[in-house]
């Protein structure tokens, strides 16, 4: 949450930061006015007898989930997870990739195979606009490692209302591998989005992915034989409507030469992750913060020409914070199992009190309550944590 200062009211309607806000509460909103807002939302009340500030209503806490089972004999369960009684299956289906709600629609969402689009995020208004970006597939060529990555889209509803190229990031890698190893070589490489939020068609966030990988053989006497340059860069950026920010980089540059018993010797010059501490939003003023640094270890493979291998990450950790910049929960190795890494798709949802519904999407659902997290043994596949007031219907569709 921030304070801005209100240039224009149009109705519920209010303009701060340089974008339309839509106002929460009763209080009476006027030009000039500083307000709180979390990017979407100006917030504001007061009672209407001069005492104690309006009550907001208990939120409903029954909140469906798609659960997966994946079987040859059986599709996914569908449960509600109620904050007093656990999770409950009341339900099966087929496999469906992901599931939106509002507090009245419900939907499920799949990948679209047939316009080679893969969602990295989906997100549903009380409209029931559904907002997706789409990261297209990649076109693999018979004959060369050469990926070339295809525009990201956002989409509404079933139009893509803006795009963007992934080019201009593949060509960033794959010139710097190309001039560490050589100009007159032709490198490999492949770029893509692997994470990211939607909250409109102007408010979204993306961290683009980059790999870019350069290989020669050069002659190497006395055998008269070829030795080896290879050079490999990887580089993260986060996007926004408004910038791009390089946020990850990491390198390993490797000449190698053959040895009398047939196999290989190489030096390694590797730079390890230059890792930026990145604020990520999670939508209504909340957000996590990822940092920590991912431990790769590295090798390299005694064969006919030198390969450069990372065999194994660490990952991040990451800290997420309400709208008031408290620390809600730790996700990390040792909190739930698991590192998190780039790709991890977070969203999480204010039950009562101090207490949460935090998801990893595709990997495992927690309860947050005053700093502990609690397993609840479920992988739901749903793009957000929303509850949803008639419940029955879900259950009486899909059950």
């Amino acid at each position: 949450m921030h304070q801005v200062r209100v240039t224009a009211v149009n109705g519920r309607k209010i303009q701060a930061d340089g974008k339309w806000l839509t106002a929460i509460g009763n209080n009476a909103v006027s030009v000039g006015n500083l307000v709180w807002t979390d990017g979407k939302c100006v917030y504001g009340h007061h009672s209407d007898a001069g005492g104690a500030s309006t009550i907001i209503g208990s939120k409903p806490d029954e909140i469906p989930l798609l659960i997966g089972k994946y079987t040859y004999s059986e599709g996914n369960q569908y449960g509600s997870y109620s904050a007093k009684k656990g999770v409950k299956i009341f339900g099966t289906g087929e496999k469906h990739d992901g599931m939106i709600n509002t507090k009245s629609r419900f939907a499920l969402v799949d990948n679209d195979e047939e316009q080679g689009r893969y969602w990295r995020d989906v997100n549903m208004d009380s409209n029931g606009n559904v907002y997706r970006i789409s990261r297209g597939y990649a076109d693999y060529f018979e004959g060369s490692s050469n990926v070339i990555g295809k525009d990201v889209e956002v989409i509404v509803n079933g139009g893509c209302v803006s795009s963007f190229s992934v080019q201009d990031y593949l060509d960033d890698v794959k010139a710097d591998a190309e001039a560490r190893v050589g100009n007159t070589n032709k490198g490999d490489s492949a770029s893509s989005a692997i994470n990211g939020k939607i909250f409109s068609a102007d408010d979204y966030w993306l961290i683009v992915h980059a790999v870019g990988t350069a290989h020669k053989y050069i002659d190497y006497y006395p055998y008269l034989t070829a030795g080896s340059l290879t050079c490999y860069i990887v580089r993260r950026w986060l996007l926004t409507p408004q910038s791009s920010t390089l946020i990850y980089e990491e390198s390993v540059y490797c000449h190698g030469w053959p040895l009398d018993n047939w196999g290989w010797d190489c030096e390694i010059d590797y730079s390890p992750p230059r890792i930026l501490e990145v604020r990520l939003p999670l939508g209504d003023g909340y957000y996590y913060v990822l940092g920590g640094n991912p431990t790769p270890s590295i090798t390299t493979s005694p064969h006919r020409g030198v390969g450069v291998y990372f065999i194994e990450y660490g990952g991040y950790t990451a800290y997420v914070y309400s709208p008031e910049d408290k620390l809600i929960a730790t996700l990390s190795e040792e909190t739930i199992g698991r590192w998190i890494s780039a790709t991890s798709h977070i969203s999480l949802y204010k039950l009562s009190g101090d207490k949460y519904i935090i998801a990893v999407k595709d990997y495992g659902l927690f309860i947050a309550q005053n700093g502990k997290l609690t397993s609840l043994d479920v992988k739901p596949y749903n793009w957000r944590l929303c509850p949803l007031k008639n419940i029955k219907s879900w259950k009486k569709q899909e059950g």
